[in-house]
Order: structure tokens, then sequence, then C-alpha cells
């Protein structure tokens, strides 16, 4: 993708080069090479007067290498040659790839170009050309400007995106390496703290010989690895708060110790523990179940797709068959009346359910198309290249496959399985929540027709 582009901005910058006169570039030459230093003065002057580039920029740096670097950078892309261009290139996607490591934002680079054109307008206004010549020359510096800052703004962004990108892989592979002994260990390091205040209380010990929740080795390891960890899910939020609420309750009472003393008061801070400890315990699970079903995008249950990454694989495959002219369809599924199958026989059985079902959509696709769990009792499969022949074909297959497969109750009873499928084809619209949207309008009929069947979604005519 990335040498794709550069192939088309190298074609532009030759273009740019072929179309412009030779005398209006040599004038371009020769205005870099008698104004780059005043420019480069002016140029940080400006900037650094701007509160967010002071975070990034020091004065130091902008004397000891920034400014020769800025010349010299004028200099050259005023000047160049056809010959020159792919090393052009390679000093933009070099510089980006600088900006990226050292953390310079792409925004504060963008500004800098927006200036630097600013502050080349009144040197090409003050030279003796003619107004023509002017006007090209102001023409051509500009777009020459604005190619090398393209190519380096998008070198940037892939530069900065690969980094995030294998941050957060490291992320993830730290926190999945050992997530279920990281879990345990820090349920055991909760339970810990909480049978030390519980002995104290009892005993009636000092508490100021205790450490807070926060200074605890669960506290620890959460404030300095589970909040980066987890960041961004909002349980992580939730324990913080109780950590603080605990904490502080902590506090107070050690202020007071005589307060333990009142039985009463000792029940009641010794039940504020065990229910802050509790929902700290509960959010946690939660925290690890859901990293290991979102970050690693296999839903836990099914091991089918996380529906996280619908959008992704919608915006390729709707890509590839608008480029190719190729069917694209997508089923939504229900597993009939299983609230009711739920209620009646429990959890357990339906989650056995859910797995059966999920094999049989393994079983009756291709291994071109891919099949989330969308929510629930709810799954979409996204069929590459299918006809609607197909998409029928698959679908009543595994409507099939799942009323014959057998499941029996904890008491021995069978327990009848259908399907209700809502199917529909792909229309040309970029938007696939279009395409989600008339398969969802289908499955509604499929079921008001008594469940148990497939619907094609037909447009209005």
């Amino acid at each position: 993708m990335m040498e794709t582009y550069i192939k088309t901005m190298k074609g532009e910058w030759e273009d740019l080069l072929g179309q412009t006169d030779f005398h209006i570039r040599r004038m371009a030459a020769e205005l870099a090479k008698a104004h780059a230093h005043e420019l480069s003065i002016a140029f940080y002057r400006i900037v650094l007067a701007d509160a967010h580039a002071e975070e990034f920029l020091s004065n130091e740096q902008v004397e000891k290498q920034l400014k020769h670097a800025l010349e010299l950078w004028i200099v050259e892309v005023l000047s160049c040659q056809v010959e020159d261009i792919d090393r052009q290139i390679q000093v933009q996607q070099h510089v980006a790839e600088i900006h990226a490591r050292i953390g310079i934002p792409v925004e504060l680079v963008e500004m800098g170009f927006r200036v630097l054109k600013k502050l080349l307008y009144p040197f090409i206004i003050a030279s003796s050309c003619s107004a023509q010549e002017k006007l090209e020359l102001y023409h051509y510096s500009i777009n020459s400007i604005d190619l090398a800052m393209e190519i380096m703004s998008r070198a940037f962004s892939f530069t900065e995106s690969s980094s995030a990108k294998e941050d957060e892989n490291y992320r993830i592979f730290s926190l999945l390496e050992n997530a279920e002994e990281e879990k345990e260990r820090q349920i055991a390091a909760l339970l810990a703290w909480e049978m030390d205040m519980i002995y104290k209380v009892l005993l009636d010990s000092d508490l100021g010989n205790s450490l807070p929740l926060s200074q605890s080795d669960f506290g620890l390891w959460f404030n300095h690895k589970g909040r980066h960890y987890f960041s961004g899910i909002a349980e992580v939020g939730h324990i913080s708060r109780l950590l603080q609420d605990l904490d502080e309750l902590f506090r107070n009472i050690g202020m007071t110790p005589k307060a333990l003393r009142n039985k009463p008061m000792r029940i009641k801070f010794l039940m504020q523990i065990r229910n802050t400890l509790a929902q700290i315990n509960s959010l946690l699970r939660e925290l690890f179940d859901e990293v290991s079903r979102h970050e690693v995008g296999m839903d836990v249950l099914t091991k089918l797709l996380n529906r996280r990454f619908l959008p992704t694989i919608f915006k390729r495959e709707i890509s590839q068959a608008n480029r190719a002219g190729s069917p694209l369809s997508v089923l939504i599924i229900d597993v009939d009346k299983f609230k009711q199958i739920n209620d009646t026989w429990g959890h357990i059985v339906g989650d056995e359910i859910l797995r059966k079902v999920s094999n049989a959509f393994y079983d009756n696709v291709r291994s071109c198309d891919y099949v989330f769990r969308y929510g629930g009792d709810e799954f979409v499969i996204v069929l590459t290249e299918a006809s609607e022949v197909d998409t029928l074909r698959i679908a009543e297959r595994i409507r099939t496959r799942v009323e014959k497969t057998n499941i029996k109750s904890p008491t021995g009873e069978n327990i009848a399985l259908s399907l209700s499928i809502g199917a529909a084809m792909f229309s040309g619209h970029p938007d696939y929540e279009r395409l989600i949207q008339a398969a969802d309008e289908a499955l509604y009929i499929a079921k008001k027709r008594g469940r148990n069947c497939v619907e094609l979604w037909k447009a209005a005519p």
C-alpha cells in the first residue's frame, strides 16, 4: 500500500518538474539558496512561540541542529531535479521516521509547513521577475513543498501506526502470556489484604501499621501494570474509584482508632471492606475476560471471531467486491427460543448449544467466509464471492444441520433446536450497516413466518 502511494507521488513530482519551465525552476533554486537562512530563522521564531511546539522543541535543539537542517531541506526541495526525486522521497520518509520516533505530533509538522509557505511569499513578491513569473514561481515552490510535506505526513502516520501497533502487541503479549496465572495471583493478593484487615479488626489490633489497599501488593500491581495492561477498558476506572474510596475509608478509621471498639462501627467497616473488595474482584475478572475476548479477537465461548473486527473485514470485502464486481452477502442468524431454553435448562445447557451451533457454522462455510458471534445467541456470517443461489444454499445447509443436532437436557430429554436466518446480498452501497440492516429485516420476516427458515431480503420494487 505504501509502495503504491510512493509510486503515485513520484509520478506527481515528475509531472510538476516536467510542466514547469526550466528558468522558473532555476529561479526557485536561486531563491532558496539566497534566503534559506532567513527563512529558517523566521520559521523557528514563529514555531517556538507556539506553546504546543515548546513541549517538543528547545532553543538548543533549534540552534544546534534544526535551523541548518531546515535550510538544507528548503534548498534541496526547491532545487530538486528529476534524478533527485527518489532521494528526496527517501529523505521525507527518513525525517518522518525521526519525527515519529521522538514523538513530534504530525499536526505540529503540518503547522510548520504552513508557516514556511507563508514566509516564502514575500521573498517571491520582492524578486525582480515579472508578475507572470512570480505567479509561476509561487505555484512551483508551493507545490514542491506540498509534495514533500504530503510524503512526510503519510510516512509519519504509517510509522506512528506501526509503532503504536507494536506497543499494543507487546502490551497484549505481556498480559496474555500468563493471563490466567496473573489473574489468580492478583485475586489472591486481594484476599490476603482482606484477611489481614479482618484479622486485625477482630483482634482489636492497631491499623496504623497496615498498608492501605493502594500500597498493597495488588494496589501497586494495578497502579503500575494493570492500568497499562487494561488501558481503554471502562472497568479500569471503576476499580480506580473503588481503590480511592477504600483508601479514604481506611484513612478515616486510622485517624479515629477508637471507632473500631464500637461493635456496630466495626461490623460496618468490615462489611464495607468485603463489599468493595467483592466488586474489585468481579471487575478484575471481567477485565481479564474482556482482554482475552477483545484483544485476541476471538469469542471465548464459541471460538468465533469477535464482532469488533466486522468494520475492518466489511471495509476490505466491500472494496474488493466493488473493484472486482464480485458478489458479497451476509447472514444474520438467531437461535430460536434461546431465552426460553436458557430459562428452562440453565446457562450450562445454553452455552453447550451455542458451541454446537458454532461448530455447525464452521463445518458448513468455506475457508474464505467469516463467522462472528454478534452478541448473545445472534451470529453474523459474511460470505465472500457467494451468489444469491450460493448464499441460500449455504444458509439452508446450516439450518438443516442445526435442526438435526441432538442436545440432551440434564434430565435426559431431547431439546429441539432450530435457527431463523436472514440473508442479504451486497447492493454496492459502501456502508456495511446497510447490508446488516437488510439482513436483519429479513431475519425479522423469518421469525414472523414461524422461525426455523431462511429469508432473503428483497428491495421494495
